[in-house]
């Protein structure tokens, strides 16, 4: 061919690197220009002779949208597409020059044959799967203006000559291909028109099926082909279902039609049923939903009680409580009361039977239940469990990546009053503590009694600590505990106790210059407050409540690797107290960390 003759070959890319360098190869002293677009990152490293002009990078799996891309940058109104898995053969060749020879008025494409390579096996009938456009030639006389849409064109005989198609070699890279297709098709069907009922696509993708497997293996004659007609017909007629299988993934379960919809969301409903730490753990999902998704209110939900923690956030509108044993009446008050705010995505942190239950009474467009360690239940996003050593925060995180949004950052965080903060440097003055000395706010208690150091441990800890260093000790406990911490109290007698609301402890824990604590709430309220925290774990998979990415620094994990834990406590509720119902254990070999160990490190800290 002359290389007046004004022609690009555009080779949309998506196999392997033996069939390009094999359709490289064929038209390398025939064409005057071509351009590859290719989703391969690594296509330059393997072809260094190639310009920038032949070479683009376009990240889609689909051979439309990468020709496309290759039109755009084409300078001639003349345009071959092919795939890289194509061979063009010379009287093709020949039967293109003479035809660009004439150019029509408007545009048009030109059809090709095919001769087919399947299984490595040459077929005696062109067996092709449905694809969204065939590789052709194509006159555009207007380059800024082309439609490239298949149906838009008259038809045309086909050119002289044909290309040689080589499909896949094996049975294992042919389902890879069928599942590309059926991606392809559940991006149209997304961007379709179309009935979306479940029950018609349903309808329409088995019919679909059969009506594939009928053209394949009897009306185009691939029983004829023996072994290679039968498994292509068969393969053909699955991507009709794994497009609606794939559609449903895509766009339902991973949160594609929400990600669509974003500028659309005005109001958000961010549940979290939990204690102390888990509210706390919370407010990056909080921050990240209002910086990311500004026009959108941000109502939250939590526990009675837990409410005072979320006090002056600034990312949040308003905030809602509900009692641990609500009743149906209960519920169904706070959803008649939410639905005043028209909810467009509801979203529950921390599935229980109890969470799941309000937000299946909350009236919301969309709605994702997330549980950490169970089947995501009645959700229109399964955000799902895919790691075992995963932080909280990373899994609620999970949440905004599934619908398309990119965390900005994971710091957990509350807000004091300057009144508040006043407040604890009066509570330090009138119980005799000086802002010249350090001062060290110890959390000693836990709920949950296998989570617990020991009392004595902590009046031991308290004993080591005040006799190395001059420092005073507040220990605080809610009021129900204050007979529990007695003695630490009659061991070290010049310890300070506190027993007060949860806004009065974050105000004590932020002019303290060192927290200690069990794996328990107000270990989380030190650290959003950026306090140099010590935390004894204890069952718990370290990294799950404690971030790696926070408890690093100043603060400090102790933490023991020992064989019975796992993320879902199987050995530790496995003996349940039948007054209590709490799981206990005999050994508690998780916590098994000496006065000394510990207070070193805390005498490292203050010092």
């Amino acid at each position: 061919m002359s290389s007046k003759i004004p022609i690009t070959i555009i080779i949309a890319d998506y196999a392997s690197q033996t069939s390009i360098t094999d359709c490289l190869k064929n038209i390398s002293s025939w064409s005057p220009r071509k351009i590859i677009v290719s989703n391969n990152t690594k296509l330059k490293e393997q072809f260094p002779e190639l310009t920038t002009s032949e070479l683009i990078f376009f990240d889609s799996k689909s051979s439309y949208q990468l020709w496309k891309k290759g039109i755009n940058e084409s300078k001639t109104q003349w345009n071959l597409l092919i795939t890289s898995d194509e061979i063009v053969t010379g009287q093709l060749k020949n039967s293109i020059e003479n035809q660009v020879k004439n150019s029509p008025d408007t545009e048009e494409l030109f059809n090709i044959r095919k001769k087919v390579i399947f299984f490595k096996k040459v077929l005696k009938y062109p067996l092709l799967w449905s694809d969204e456009f065939p590789s052709s030639l194509i006159f555009i006389p207007d380059l800024k203006n082309f439609t490239l849409k298949r149906g838009v064109y008259k038809t045309n005989s086909y050119l002289g000559g044909e290309i040689a198609r080589f499909g896949k070699c094996s049975l294992s890279e042919s389902v890879s291909e069928v599942l590309r297709l059926a991606d392809i098709q559940a991006e149209k069907l997304f961007q379709s028109p179309e009935n979306k009922n479940l029950v018609v696509l349903i309808f329409k993708s088995f019919f679909k099926a059969g009506l594939e497997l009928f053209v394949n293996l009897v009306w185009k004659k691939g029983f004829h082909e023996g072994y290679e007609g039968i498994v292509f017909s068969l393969l053909g007629s699955t991507i009709p279902l794994f497009t609606l299988l794939r559609y449903y993934e895509k766009y339902f379960r991973e949160g594609k039609i929400i990600a669509n919809n974003l500028d659309k969301i005005k109001n958000i409903l961010i549940i979290k049923l939990g204690g102390t730490g888990d509210v706390i753990l919370a407010t990056p999902v909080i921050r990240n939903f209002k910086k990311i998704i500004p026009q959108a209110n941000i109502h939250v939900l939590v526990l009675n009680g837990a409410e005072s923690l979320l006090n002056n956030n600034p990312y949040i509108d308003s905030t809602t409580t509900i009692n641990f044993d609500a009743k149906t009446q209960e519920i169904k008050e706070i959803s008649n009361m939410l639905k005043s705010r028209k909810i467009d995505l509801a979203i529950n942190l921390q599935s229980t039977n109890f969470s799941g239950k309000v937000l299946g009474r909350v009236s919301s467009r969309w709605k994702i239940n997330r549980s950490y360690f169970f089947r995501d239940k009645n959700t229109d996003v399964l955000v799902g469990f895919t790691n075992t050593y995963r932080s909280v925060i990373e899994r609620d995180l999970d949440v905004l990546r599934s619908i398309g949004l990119n965390p900005v950052d994971k710091n957990t965080e509350v807000f004091l009053g300057q009144n508040e903060i006043e407040w604890a440097k009066e509570f330090f003055s009138l119980n005799g503590l000086s802002s010249k000395n350090k001062i060290v706010t110890i959390h000693p208690c836990s709920s949950l009694e296998i989570r617990s150091w020991g009392i004595d441990n902590f009046a031991f800890l308290c004993k080591k600590i005040i006799s190395e260093i001059n420092c005073q000790i507040i220990i605080n406990c809610s009021s129900k505990e204050l007979e529990t911490v007695q003695p630490i109290k009659r061991l070290v007698p010049e310890v300070c106790l506190f027993s007060g609301s949860l806004r009065e402890l974050l105000s004590i824990v932020n002019e303290s210059d060192l927290f200690i604590g069990n794996d328990s709430g107000p270990s989380h309220l030190s650290v959003a407050l950026d306090v140099p925290t010590i935390t004894l774990n204890g069952p718990s998979t370290s990294s799950f409540f404690r971030d790696p990415d926070l408890f690093r620094g100043k603060h400090y994990t102790f933490n023991k690797e020992v064989h019975c834990r796992d993320l879902f406590h199987t050995q530790c509720m496995s003996k349940i107290d039948p007054t209590t119902n709490h799981p206990i254990c005999d050994s508690m070999i998780c916590l098994d960390f000496s006065v000394d160990e510990v207070a070193a490190k805390a005498l490292e800290f203050l010092r």
